[in-house]
C-alpha cells in the first residue's frame, strides 16, 4: 500500500478544508482562536474546583479503576510543555519524590483493595529520566500494591533514551516491570524545530530508540506527533509523518499545537519570533495527516489517535473517554488529576508543597470538586464525543433524560454549524469540522454556573504567565481573549 505523495496529500486536504467554513463558525463562537484553543482535560475545570475534604474520595469508587503516576523531573524544559516538572534536579530530590510516591500510595491501600486494575499511565515529566535503579525501586513500590498482571501499562519514553549507555537494561527493566505499551515523544523529524522547541533529542535518536525497542520485542509502541509548530511547514509536516511511516509505526498521536501563557513558546507567538501554522494551514495540516493514515489503513480512536491495529489504540484511551461514569482514575504524585467517587480534584501541582503534605501525614489533594447530576451529564458528553460517540438511548438509560430535550439549544446550534451529525441508529458524533473544533464544540456545554465560577476565579490570577492554576488548567473556558489581550498576556 502506497502512501499519497505531497501533492496528493495536499490536494486533497485543501479541498477538505473548504468543508470547515472558520469564518462562519467564528462568527457563532464555535471557532477558538488558536491561542484560546485548548481539549478540556477535566470537567469542571480546575478554575471552577475549590477544597475538597479527601475522604470524599474514597466514598464511591467504581469495581474497576484506572492508575496515573506522574514523575516531574526532565533534562530539559521543552518550551510547548506545561506539565508539572522540575529540570535535572539532584538524586536525593528524586529519592525524597519516590519515598513520598510510597507514602501516599500507602493511603489507599483498603480503599482500593479487590478492585480490578485495567490500566496505569506513568507520565510526566519524562518518567525515562528515572535511572535503572530508582525505576527497579518505582516497580517495586507498584508491585507491593497492585496487581498489573492484566493490566494495560503505558509508560512514557524520550527519544534520547537510544543514547544512554543503560538503554538496554532501563527498556528490560520496565518489561518486567509490566510496561505493555510504550509511548514516545517525537513531536516532529525536523531537526530545526526539535531545536526550537528545546527537546533535547535528534532525529537520528528517534530512529534508534524505535529500533532498540523492535529488537526488545516491544510491539505496542505509539508516536506523538504535533502540527502548527514554529517553523514548521506544510512540507515538513508530510515530511516527519511520512518518515515515522517508514519506521515501520503503526500507532500515533497526532495532535494540535495548543498554548498556554506559562509556556515558552506562547511568548514565542506573541514576539513573532517565529513563524506558526494559521487557522487554514492547521486545518490543511490536519486533513492532511487524516487522508495518508486512512489511505494506509489506520483508523481514529478516540480523535487525534490513530491505529493500524485491530485492537483499540489502547484502553487507557477508551476507558477515558468511553467508560462514562463507571470507571475511577486514581492519580499518584504532584499535579495528577483524578477522578473518583464522581468527584474531580488535583493533587498538589507544587513539588515542595506536595512533598511538605505527604511528609507531614496529610492527603496531598490540592483542589476538587463534586459532581452534580447536570455536570456528570455534560462531562460525558464532551469525553464521548471526543471517541466513539454518545449512544442516545445509553444516554437516557443512564440519567433518565432524553440527551435531545436536555441540550435542544446546543444540539440545534451545533447541527446547523455542521460540528455534529446523528446516525440513523442513534449516535452523536463529531463531523470533520466538529473534530477540529472540538474544544468549542465542548466549551459550548459548559454550564453557566460553571463558566461563572471560572470566570471568577480567573479574575483573581495576578499573572497569568507564572500562576498555577493557569497553568494546570486544561480547558478552553476563559482563555485570552482578542489577539491583542493575548499578545499582552503572553508579553
Amino acid at each position: 500500500m502506497r502512501a499519497p505523495t505531497y501533492s496528493e496529500a495536499l490536494e486533497l486536504a485543501i479541498d477538505r478544508s473548504y468543508d470547515v467554513n472558520i469564518d462562519m463558525l467564528r462568527s457563532r463562537n464555535l471557532h477558538l482562536d488558536t491561542f484560546n484553543d485548548y481539549l478540556v482535560g477535566t470537567y469542571p475545570p480546575l478554575k471552577a474546583m475549590g477544597e475538597i475534604n479527601p475522604e470524599t474520595l474514597l466514598n464511591r469508587i467504581a469495581p474497576s479503576i484506572d492508575l496515573y503516576f506522574h514523575i516531574p523531573f526532565c533534562h530539559q524544559y521543552c518550551t510547548f510543555c506545561h506539565f508539572g516538572k522540575e529540570i535535572n534536579p539532584p538524586a536525593g530530590r528524586v529519592e525524597r519524590y519516590l519515598a513520598a510516591l510510597d507514602k501516599e500510595m500507602s493511603w489507599s491501600d483498603a480503599a482500593l483493595a479487590g478492585r480490578a486494575i485495567e490500566t496505569a499511565f506513568v507520565g510526566g515529566g519524562t518518567p525515562s529520566f528515572l535511572t535503572n535503579d530508582q525505576l527497579k525501586t518505582f516497580f517495586g513500590m507498584i508491585g507491593k500494591r497492585f496487581d498489573l498482571s492484566n493490566s494495560e501499562v503505558s509508560f512514557e519514553l524520550h527519544p534520547s533514551l537510544a543514547k544512554q549507555a543503560d538503554a538496554t537494561d532501563r527498556i528490560s527493566t520496565l518489561l518486567k516491570g509490566g510496561v505493555t505499551r510504550f509511548v514516545l515523544g517525537v513531536q516532529t523529524l525536523d531537526q530545526g524545530i526539535l531545536q526550537i522547541l528545546n527537546r533535547g533529542h535528534r532525529v537520528d535518536e528517534v530512529m534508534q530508540t524505535v529500533k532498540l525497542l523492535k529488537e526488545m520485542g516491544v510491539e505496542n509502541l505509539s508516536l506523538d506527533l504535533m502540527y502548527g509548530l514554529p517553523e514548521q511547514t506544510l512540507r515538513s509536516w508530510y515530511d516527519s509523518l511520512i518518515g515515522l511511516l517508514d519506521m515501520g509505526v503503526e500507532k500515533f498521536n497526532v495532535f494540535p499545537l495548543m498554548f498556554k501563557s506559562t509556556d515558552p513558546v506562547a511568548r514565542h507567538l506573541a514576539s513573532g519570533r517565529y513563524q506558526f501554522a494559521g487557522a487554514k494551514e492547521r486545518v490543511i495540516m490536519h486533513f492532511m495527516a487524516d487522508h495518508i493514515l486512512t489511505s494506509l489503513g489506520y483508523r481514529h480512536g478516540p480523535i487525534f489517535y490513530w491505529t493500524r491495529m485491530s485492537q483499540p489504540h489502547c484502553v487507557q484511551q477508551a476507558r477515558k473517554y468511553d467508560s462514562w461514569n463507571d470507571n475511577n482514575l486514581i492519580p499518584f504524585g504532584m499535579g495528577g488529576f483524578g477522578f473518583m467517587s464522581e468527584c474531580q480534584f488535583y493533587n498538589e501541582a507544587d513539588l515542595d508543597r506536595y512533598l511538605s503534605r505527604v511528609e507531614g501525614g496529610e492527603k496531598p489533594v490540592w483542589k476538587g470538586v463534586v459532581l452534580s447530576q447536570d455536570d456528570l451529564m455534560r462531562r460525558t458528553l464532551m469525553f464521548a464525543l471526543r471517541s466513539s460517540g454518545v449512544l442516545l438511548s445509553r444516554f437516557e438509560r443512564e440519567f433518565g433524560v432524553s440527551l435531545e430535550k436536555y441540550f435542544t439549544r446546543e444540539i440545534k446550534t451545533l447541527k446547523e454549524a455542521g460540528l455534529i451529525s446523528i446516525s440513523t441508529d442513534g449516535v452523536l458524533s463529531l463531523t470533520d469540522a466538529g473534530i477540529i473544533n472540538s474544544g468549542a464544540v465542548s466549551l459550548l456545554f459548559f454550564s453557566n454556573d460553571v463558566l461563572e465560577q471560572v470566570a471568577y476565579n480567573d479574575s483573581r490570577i495576578a499573572d497569568k504567565r507564572t500562576d498555577l492554576i493557569e497553568k494546570h488548567d486544561y480547558s478552553p473556558a476563559a482563555r485570552y481573549g482578542s489577539s491583542i489581550q493575548m499578545k499582552a498576556v503572553f508579553q
